[in-house]
Order: structure tokens, then sequence, then C-alpha cells
């Protein structure tokens, strides 16, 4: 893609980035195929047709071979166009291996969200409403706090009541919620009756 300004391409960063790596580069190559000698400038002359001065230039690395030669040279020299062919199935390579690293990342399963758990899955990972597993974090004390005055007396009542209406009303985490229940479930004023999706909190015997 050009730039929005100026006349210049962007810089390549692949092989072959300048031109005066690219002149090295023909030159290697040509030496490796025809050696060193006058008699290679006069075999490349004849398959390229191009003049001495030019051959001799590219020979010693001085300028490399522009567009029509170049492809004259990839017709006509095995060790170029063999070159030239190494690139190509280099680049491919590289990219055939992203490609992979993509697909095997398109294959393996991802994470179910919050969003894509069935109705059965909340409700095993829901321990907010399972006395058994109700976390206590914090020591136990004897004096209530406002919200577990405010859960007790709505239980008492025999309204169904539980940590997500402890959060709804005072605005805490569910955690603080939990703790709250399980305080006042470890010193006997509540307790939970029935199934943990259906059941409920009721008053301890003799509490109140």
């Amino acid at each position: 893609m050009l730039p929005k300004k100026g006349r210049k391409l962007p810089k390549w960063d692949g092989v072959l980035a300048g031109r005066q790596v690219y002149a090295e580069t023909i030159a290697q190559l040509l030496e490796r195929e025809h050696g060193g000698t006058h008699r290679a400038v006069k075999q490349v002359m004849k398959l390229t047709d191009a003049s001495e001065r030019t051959v001799k230039h590219w020979l010693s690395g001085q300028h490399g071979p522009d567009t029509v030669f170049f492809l004259r040279l990839v017709t006509s020299s095995p060790v170029i166009r063999a070159f030239v062919i190494g690139l190509i199935e280099s680049s491919q390579g590289a990219g055939n291996d992203r490609h992979g690293v993509d697909q095997q990342a398109a294959r393996r399963p991802s994470k179910p969200s919050d969003t894509q758990l069935t109705r059965q899955d909340r409700r095993q990972n829901d321990r907010i409403n399972d006395p058994k597993t109700d976390p206590i974090n914090d020591p136990i004390t004897a004096e209530l706090n406002e919200r577990q005055r405010w859960f007790l007396g709505r239980v008492a009542a025999g309204h169904w009541c539980r940590a997500a209406d402890i959060c709804g009303h005072w605005k805490v985490s569910a955690k603080t919620a939990r703790r709250d229940i399980a305080a006042l479930s470890a010193m006997g004023l509540i307790r939970f009756t029935g199934a943990r999706r259906n059941g409920r909190y009721r008053p301890a015997s003799g509490a109140g």
C-alpha cells in the first residue's frame, strides 16, 4: 500500500531488502555457477544478451540486473531459478505455519461464557444459596450488623429471603451477603430447609 504522502514505496523488510544486497546476491549466484573468469562474462552475455560492461557490473556486485535481464537469468540460469523458487517456497511455508496456528486456535474448544452456561450448570455453580458451602471468612461475633438484623427480621416474618436479597437491598457483594448468612447460621439463629434450589431460610427452633 502506498503511503499517503511522498513518492517512495514503503521499506521492504523481507529478503533482498536493499539494492546493494540484491546486487551482491546476484553476483554470488553468478560466480557460483560460472566462476569469476572472463569466460564467465561471455557466458552470461550469451544467456541474457546484455553488454560486456553490464555483465561485469553484475559479477562485481556494483548493481543488479533490471527486470528484463533478471527474468532472462531466471529462465536460463538453474542456480538463480533455484534461488527464486526457494524464496517463494520459504515465504509460503511461513504463511502456512501461521495459517496452521490459526486453524489450531479455531479448533481449540473455547471456554463457555456465563451466557452459554445452562440453567443446570448455573445451579450447580451457585454457592450463594447452599448453606453447606457458604464460606465463613471473618470471625463470627455475637453482635449482629444491620444487614443481619434485616435478614433475620424478614425470615422471622415468613418472607422468602436469600443472599441475593441482601445484595439487592444493601448494595453489597455476594461474598458479604454469604458471610452475613453464614454467621447467622453458625449462631443458630436461622436454618435452611428444603432442597438447595427451592429451599428457604427459616428461624431456628428456639430462636427469636
